[in-house]
């Protein structure tokens, strides 16, 4: 196992932003759309703008931990999204950031940990639980997922992977689920059929996550081997 695979460092943090916001860009229009059934239409165009900035906000703090990162993440959600979206994301990261502190790195057992502080903290503030049809859908099942990948001795890459996974999983059945918190309750019958946009923001963001550390664990196994070959 490589140092690729044990610990998340700040560098690895921002390409994960990066990549979100990257994500966010090419999929904000799908997400207002989920957004229109039952509410503003306005969640993707918000959270785009919030991604932008916090990406942004991240390349110009090169020197700072993981936690203190996320943190700049959450404050530009919730300064750029405003409202009930914007606090529930805003207090999933700074959640997550409070319960890392100041350390510059983590395995994939802290990675959990911050994960499932971050599904606790939105589940408390929405007053949410699985079956609601909200962004904890996919964060309870996420969080899961991760505490038993990390249980397992995954490292982080495993850990993200498995957390996206079954993000991914609680988002798809969202569609099946009337709304019985947020805005959308009172629009229940226009919701039911698609998926809910806020858990489905959760699965793209994870998934983004994963999908960045899985390349950068495949470019380190890469120069890991051409150093070998060079050593011949």
């Amino acid at each position: 196992m490589t140092a690729h695979e044990l610990l998340l460092d700040a560098a690895a943090f921002r390409r994960m932003v990066t990549a979100a916001a990257d994500a966010v860009d090419a999929e904000h229009g799908a997400l207002s759309r989920l957004d229109a059934a039952a509410g503003d239409g306005d969640h993707g165009i918000n959270l785009k703008r919030a991604m932008d900035a916090a990406r942004s906000a991240v390349a110009r703090r090169p020197e700072e931990s993981p936690g203190v990162l996320l943190g700049v993440v959450g404050e530009a959600c919730a300064e750029e999204m405003g409202g009930a979206a914007g606090a529930l994301f805003g207090g999933f990261f700074a959640a997550a950031a409070e319960m890392l502190g100041d350390q510059p790195d983590m395995d994939g057992v802290t990675l959990a940990e911050a994960l499932s502080a971050g599904a606790a903290r939105v589940a408390a503030l929405g007053r949410a639980a699985v079956g609601d049809r909200s962004m904890v859908d996919a964060l309870a099942p996420a969080a899961d997922a991760a505490r038993a990948a990390a249980r397992s001795g995954s490292g982080p890459a495993d850990v993200l992977a498995a957390a996206a996974a079954a993000a991914r999983r609680g988002a798809d059945g969202t569609r099946d689920l009337v709304p019985r918190v947020g805005r959308a309750r009172y629009a229940a019958d226009h919701a039911v059929g698609s998926a809910d946009p806020g858990a489905t923001t959760v699965a793209l963001i994870l998934g983004a996550w994963a999908d960045a550390i899985k390349e950068e664990r495949r470019m380190g196994v890469h120069e890991a081997d051409d150093v070998v070959a060079g050593q011949r």
